[in-house]
């Protein structure tokens, strides 16, 4: 008979306890294994749970071990996997013998299905209660309630039944403490699910109780209506800092259509401190109960039949179990509930920011997964920690020195902060996840494609963006102001035109401007072609002659086959309204697309957490009133000084063309593609950097004042607007055709 490789899991066909025939493997973790195996006798299929051979070595282990299979055995509730028979190896390795189930866990349901309809998950959800129920009511605190320990299993004359999975991290309540606990918790170990535990639970195990199973149920319930968690990230010690210190996500702001007041029952299990929460399982399902189909309600008559016993306090004393205390009777859809948390109720953070610092290791992520789904780990404070549990736990040590991991550190300073009692102190943490209404304001660039015709004329505007000889002094071409590889700006106050001329505004990007309702800083050119003529004229700019510019360009060879090229069967190609329209030609080509159109195009990577969570700031300040659409911006007129008036008058905006009081101090509303890479800003160019700007703008024209993290975070997102330079202006470097009689 071949063995598995591994010691420990048993070969296919070996035989457990003289009577289990292996079958085949179900799944294996770093200390246990389940395996599928028949009663040879009964001929019965069950699943059989073992120890490796490593776990074996480890007290802590197989205490859980053995807890797991006395909390399974203890509870009767056909929701709980029944354990029916129990023993002992020659080897000395226990093993716990249950039923066999067909079906799914809901972790894997969720990733094939999607997001489960309000009554479907409130109905699962109650199943899973009349389990802890009756787990609570005799004195057992399962600590790991998760999607993945949540089993749909299939009945072949009966609907498909909830079933509570591995107790190995359970722990008895009521009667003084677990015994067993006593070794594992010294240490102020952490373990579980990050994203489906509770704030208290992130101090130690020790501090868990039936409540604390009570807000992973809130959780869970979030997970089945928006796959997504109420408290995600993308690290570790983000998801811990949201927990202690954040409210939950609104259901809203993930697209999800939910019966009012669903909401707040779900925010009253996620309230921070435990004495704020339903205190049974019986108010939680009181409070479910409206949600919930027939098969629901029968899981609420079978709860009332047997209420478990109230939660214990801080203090010891029991509190009433009311959930109208913690759930608002008149809660909207989509509001936020977000009663401030006692520094009590989650403490031991006070020197997470001291922690942040020290560098940042960042979890794998699974491409294509919404945020962080952490399994269960293990973090020891003070002391080498060992590997602990079965299954899913993944041990991971709070090493010392250069080998700290950063979230060993938060977590770290989470126990040995809770030991001395300190008050929790967290810095608010930005918001990664974009509500997908958010996005319906934006839309990704989308550049036309050429007709061979149009190519043409393309290629001869970018010969003429680059010739100086269209200007009066011969000095200028329209590439000395709109550099195309600094995205068309060169980074001036104000630019220098023909004869060393001045203008009155600062110059703006050349690219995406075939996208804008108008053109220049009062709007007062509405395409490309009149705006080409102007700046070719404009005695402040390149101060060109209509008249001689084609004289310019009919002595030039190479400039009359270009013109005949662009425009064939014309008499006179080459005039000045065919430069201006090939000179528009090529600047309607010039499309920056970049990180945030493939964000907008699906690819949710395109973007870091930093930049995401900028993006929600940009939106929550109100700067997307002005500033939305494909170029975020270049939409719309706008006053400068809307709220407070700007420091500066001289410069009157479209006052000066309409001289409409109307008009006073209004501008175009500028494009903020490739903000970060044209400064300086603003119509006079009086601010140096995008830091200031958005300061500005915030103080100016919405009436805020930003602190240094928010202006950090719209800073970092406007970053991501910088796009590609396109091939059109990157291509072999742009020379004019030589003059005549150049060599």
């Amino acid at each position: 008979m071949q063995r598995e490789p591994h010691p420990g899991i048993p070969a296919i066909g070996e035989l457990i306890a003289g009577k289990y025939r292996v079958e085949r493997v179900l799944g294996s973790g770093g200390m246990g294994v389940v395996v599928a195996a028949q009663h040879v006798a009964l001929r019965q299929t069950v699943a059989v749970k073992l120890l490796k051979a490593e776990a074996l070595e480890q007290p802590e282990a197989l205490e859980r071990f053995l807890r797991e299979a006395r909390a399974a055995a203890a509870i009767q509730s056909e929701h709980v996997a029944r354990v029916v028979d129990i023993g002992t190896l020659e080897s000395g390795a226990p093993y716990i013998v249950m039923e066999y189930l067909a079906g799914t866990d809901f972790r894997s349901l969720l990733r094939k299905r999607g997001r489960l309809p309000a009554d479907e998950a409130v109905d699962h959800l109650l199943e899973a209660c009349e389990a802890m129920n009756e787990a609570h009511g005799l004195g057992i605190v399962h600590r790991d309630l998760k999607p993945g320990n949540l089993f749909l299993a299939q009945r072949a004359d009966r609907p498909p039944i909830v079933k509570v999975l591995d107790f190995g991290l359970s722990k008895a309540i009521g009667q003084g403490s677990d015994p067993g606990d006593e070794g594992i918790t010294a240490t102020q170990v952490v373990m579980g699910s990050y994203q489906f535990m509770p704030p208290e639970q992130l101090r130690g195990l020790k501090h868990a109780d039936a409540r604390s199973d009570i807000w992973s149920l809130g959780v869970i319930l979030y997970n089945f209506l928006t796959v997504r968690y109420p408290f995600g990230a993308s690290t570790i010690p983000e998801v811990v800092l949201k927990i202690v210190s954040e409210p939950p996500a609104p259901l809203v702001s993930e697209g999800v259509d939910f019966p009012e007041g669903l909401e707040a029952v779900i925010r009253s299990c996620l309230e921070k401190d435990p004495a704020a929460r339903p205190q049974t399982i019986t108010a939680l399902a009181q409070a479910l109960e409206p949600f919930a189909t027939r098969r629901g309600r029968s899981s609420l008559e079978i709860i009332l039949r047997r209420e478990g016993p109230q939660a214990p306090d801080a203090r010891g004393s029991v509190s009433p179990p009311d959930v109208r205390a913690s759930v608002p009777s008149h809660t909207p859809p989509g509001s936020v509930h977000t009663p401030a948390a006692p520094r009590s109720a989650v403490p031991g953070l006070g020197s997470v920011r001291t922690a942040l610092g020290l560098g940042s290791v960042h979890a794998a992520v699974a491409p294509g997964e919404p945020s962080l789904d952490v399994d269960t780990a293990t973090v020891a404070v003070g002391s080498r920690p060992r590997p602990l549990g079965v299954g899913t736990t993944t041990p991971v040590a709070a090493g010392r020195g250069s080998r700290r991991t950063l979230w060993g550190v938060v977590l770290g300073v989470i126990g040995a902060a809770a030991v001395a009692g300190a008050a929790l102190t967290v810095a608010r943490r930005p918001n990664a996840h974009i509500d997908a209404e958010r996005l319906s304001s934006f839309a990704p660039l989308i550049a036309p494609a050429p007709d061979a015709r149009s190519e043409e004329k393309i290629r001869l505007g970018r010969a003429l963006f680059h010739d100086a000889r269209l200007s009066g002094n011969g000095d200028v071409s329209c590439a000395s102001c709109h550099p195309l590889d600094r995205y068309g700006a060169d980074g001036k106050r104000l630019s220098r035109g023909s004869f060393d001329r001045e203008p009155a505004r600062n110059t703006l990007g050349i690219y995406n401007l075939a996208g804008y309702f108008a053109l220049l800083w009062d709007g007062r050119e509405t395409s490309l072609v009149s705006q080409a003529e102007e700046v070719l004229l404009s005695p402040k700019a390149m101060a060109g002659s209509k008249a001689d510019i084609p004289a310019i360009l009919q002595a030039v060879p190479a400039y009359r086959s270009g013109f005949a090229r662009a425009f064939p069967g014309e008499a006179e190609p080459v005039s000045f309204a065919n430069a201006i329209q090939a000179l528009a030609a090529f600047e309607g080509a010039l499309f920056t697309p970049g990180r945030w159109d493939r964000f907008l195009q699906g690819e949710r990577g395109a973007l870091s957490d930093v930049e995401k969570a900028g993006f929600n700031r940009f939106i929550e300040v109100g700067c997307v009133q002005c500033h939305y659409g494909p170029n975020v911006g270049a939409t719309m007129f706008q006053k400068v000084g809307l709220v407070k008036a700007w420091p500066e008058t001289k410069d009157r905006g479209r006052y000066e063309i309409t001289k409409k009081d109307t008009d006073w101090m209004v501008f175009r509303v500028p494009s903020l593609r490739n903000v970060a890479m044209t400064a300086p800003y603003f119509h006079d160019g009086s601010v140096a950097t995008l830091d200031e700007a958005v300061r500005m703008m915030a103080r100016h024209q919405i009436g805020k004042e930003l602190d240094d993290r928010d202006v950090s975070l719209i800073v970092s997102w406007l970053g991501c607007l910088t796009g590609d330079i396109p091939q059109v202006a990157t291509g072999e470097a742009p020379k004019p055709p030589a003059p005549p009689g150049a060599r």
